[in-house]
């Protein structure tokens, strides 16, 4: 199944089909010239971990400055990446859907499972959907006037959604209890997964669902630091404990079989 990931990519900073898929491609060593938008500054002759590499990355707000820093960057990336993940997005919501659902899609970049969701969904079905991510990251803007455009070709009058932004030393707050929470590919990146977490939980509805899939990095001492945490992998065991204390497995493989996979998980109580 394929939706229109490059066309709105394509209109948000005026570049043609063939040179998104060229910018998103990923590379060793790649140093694209990123474009501007009305969010963000062009971005050029770097690459990622030159970003990562423009300051010491201490504090949250120095890490939260990498996901700002790097422009319009991971809206190019995740867009090519994700189109070739389209069925996979819809066969994790498809079961969970339901008038009334409030989907969170934490660490969202692009929105890329709450494009999917409706680019299908029913015109009929009620749903709220909270996009969370860095403040002021231009993949968060990039993701939020997609979906808003999107959400007004199709009609989908009866989806509702919001931004609630990630600020640094804050854990979010959503107006209405979490039914599906989706945090893909990000957990490694996270100051501490484990109030992540705990901030979720507190937020579910009885017998909510947690989408998780955190890539387990080795890290290497000899090599330089990067948006791949120590601190998050340090808490990765903590944080799977805490998991299966209060959720059940209920698609995917445990961690310890299959380490880098997606998992699903139904709060036990």
């Amino acid at each position: 199944m394929q939706f229109e990931w490059l066309k709105y990519l394509c209109s948000y900073y005026d570049v043609s089909e063939k040179e998104a898929v060229k910018l998103g491609t990923r590379s060793s060593g790649r140093k694209p010239s990123l474009p501007g938008s009305k969010t963000c500054e062009p971005v050029s002759d770097m690459t990622f971990e030159d970003i990562w590499a423009l300051k010491e990355r201490e504090t949250e707000k120095d890490i939260f400055d990498f996901y700002i820093e790097q422009g319009s960057w991971s809206a190019f990336r995740q867009c090519v990446r994700h189109q070739d993940l389209t069925s996979f997005h819809l066969s994790i919501l498809k079961n969970f859907i339901k008038d009334g659902v409030h989907i969170c899609e934490y660490g969202c970049g692009v929105a890329p499972f709450s494009f999917s969701l409706c680019n299908v969904l029913n015109t009929n079905i009620n749903v709220d959907i909270s996009l969370s991510d860095v403040e002021g990251c231009e993949h968060l803007s990039f993701g939020n006037w997609r979906l808003q455009k999107l959400k007004e070709e199709r009609e989908l009058n009866k989806v509702n959604h919001s931004v609630v932004s990630i600020k640094p030393n804050e854990l979010p707050r959503y107006d209405k209890k979490i039914d599906v929470a989706l945090i893909f590919e990000v957990l490694e990146h996270v100051p501490s997964p484990m109030k992540t977490l705990g901030n979720l939980m507190k937020q579910m509805n009885s017998k909510a669902i947690l989408v998780e899939n955190f890539i387990k990095h080795e890290h290497d001492p000899d090599e330089p630091p990067s948006c791949d945490l120590m601190s998050a992998a340090l808490e990765r065991e903590q944080f799977y404990e805490i998991v299966n204390f209060n959720f059940n497995l209920i698609g995917g493989k445990p961690p310890e079989i299959e380490p880098d996979g997606t998992r699903i998980w139904q709060l036990k109580y």
